[in-house]
């Protein structure tokens, strides 16, 4: 079988792994880095594609095809999760970010097809930002470009969905594996409390100090911090799954809107719920700075709220400053998102992907959901409706809700066939 195995190069795609690893916020300088760490190890495509930048160092890679409606790929390069994920010998799996993995397996697909002559059905279009975790405006300023030219694709991929053996078990097959492709995805703000003298120069509040007001608040905003909510993105989860599902387990999700509450209650500590039905507050980082002697007298808090789709940002600003209370806090966004539009589980599209998740792996069960990771597929729905989220590798539950996966020369060879299928549509 080796012979119809798609050429790969595990060594390089490992080096890379390592060598974005450092990349996590993003910055100027490292942004600059991870690009030409790109550039170094994929020369064919960056030779044989057009290249354009946008804001943030965001990238444009575009090649002419045949007549067929463009193909688009998005991907942020930026990632959340601990280089320490990857430092071990090489011979070992290697734990990576799904995005990150996601784009790096694209590349190694799309370099080893060009060698071999490639031509696209259609035009091609890879979109990579390198601030997708902190705002998106790279992305945004592409989709832009694009909409202004009226590109309307007849797929955008991005990362945001994957296979698992870890979720819904009772619902599915025996030894069937998940796959979950993300058709929406929730909206978001980030905040900034800061508070400062303000607080204490106010008349009669002298001897209040402005970081104790900082975290009085940050005690309110940290209360009953999660919510849990049934989107449509969900419901049409659960009755897939209801479709599969043993005939005493398809009840519960057959008719989730009557069921919800009784779901609601039976799933409350699982991993599920906090990736496809909450809504939650984090606060994230707390600074300040001062002496034994000579307290703080300014500080920072910064806070992430995720939305499910139906909820939107305005409410839960005005929320969110409610709990804050102090008119003395100066709260900002600098970061506000609804969630995206959703794509339909249906149509030409949505049926190539399908296939090519079949391919690779035998007897899954395909459902759309909700991704439960931020991505820059949001802002491509300007073009079209068929904007979905899904990465071609078999993550474990703890995986999935820190947004990793794990890398060996299996997981790659499987994730290349995947794109080298999805690159020939």
């Amino acid at each position: 079988m080796s012979q119809f195995l798609a050429p790969i190069n595990y060594d390089r795609a490992r080096d890379v792994l390592r060598r974005l690893s450092f990349y996590a916020a993003y910055s100027p300088e490292g942004a600059q880095q991870a690009l030409c760490t790109l550039r170094q190890c994929y020369p064919s495509i960056f030779q044989r594609m057009e290249e354009k930048l946008f804001t943030n160092h965001a990238l444009l890679l575009e090649m002419p095809g045949g007549s067929h409606a463009p193909l688009v790929f998005v991907s942020h390069v930026d990632a959340a999760a601990s280089p320490e994920a990857v430092s071990c010998p090489h011979e070992q799996p290697m734990g990576v970010p799904l995005s990150r993995a996601h784009l790096v397996t694209l590349l190694e697909a799309l370099e080893a097809l060009l060698n071999e002559g490639y031509l696209p059905g259609g035009d091609l279009m890879l979109c990579l930002s390198f601030d997708g975790l902190s705002g998106g405006a790279g992305a945004s300023s592409i989709a832009a470009h694009l909409k202004a030219r009226s590109i309307m694709p007849c797929l955008v991929l991005d990362h945001g969905g994957y296979v698992t053996m870890d979720a819904f078990r009772t619902y599915l097959p025996k030894d069937a594996p998940l796959a979950l492709i993300g058709i929406t995805e929730k909206g978001e703000l980030q905040g900034v409390v800061t508070a400062d003298e303000a607080v204490s120069a106010r008349k009669r509040c002298a001897l209040r100090r402005p970081v104790d007001e900082l975290l009085r608040a940050g005690q309110r905003l940290v209360r009953r911090p999660h919510h849990a909510m049934l989107c449509n993105a969900s419901e049409q989860m659960l009755i897939r799954l209801g479709e599969k599902a043993p005939m005493l387990q398809r009840w519960l999700v057959s008719h989730p809107r009557l069921t919800f509450p009784l779901i609601r209650h039976l799933w409350r500590r699982r991993a599920i719920m906090r990736q496809f039905f909450w809504s939650e507050r984090t606060v994230y980082a707390l600074s300040a700075s001062g002496s034994p002697q000579d307290p703080a007298q300014n500080g920072q808090m910064l806070i992430r709220q995720t939305l499910i789709p139906g909820q939107k940002t305005d409410d839960y600003k005005r929320h969110l400053r409610a709990l804050v209370r102090s008119s003395d806090l100066k709260l900002s966004f600098p970061v506000e998102h609804d969630s995206s539009v959703r794509a339909l589980p249906e149509g030409e599209a949505w049926d190539a992907l399908s296939t090519a998740i079949e391919i690779q792996f035998d007897l899954a069960v395909i459902v759309p959901c909700l991704s439960p990771f931020v991505t820059d597929g949001r802002f491509y729905t300007r073009l079209g409706g068929n904007v979905y989220r899904f990465s071609p590798f078999l993550v474990t539950g703890d995986e999935a809700l820190r947004g990793l996966c794990t890398v060996t020369d299996s997981t790659l060879q499987t994730a290349v066939q995947f794109f080298r299928s999805m690159l020939s549509i």
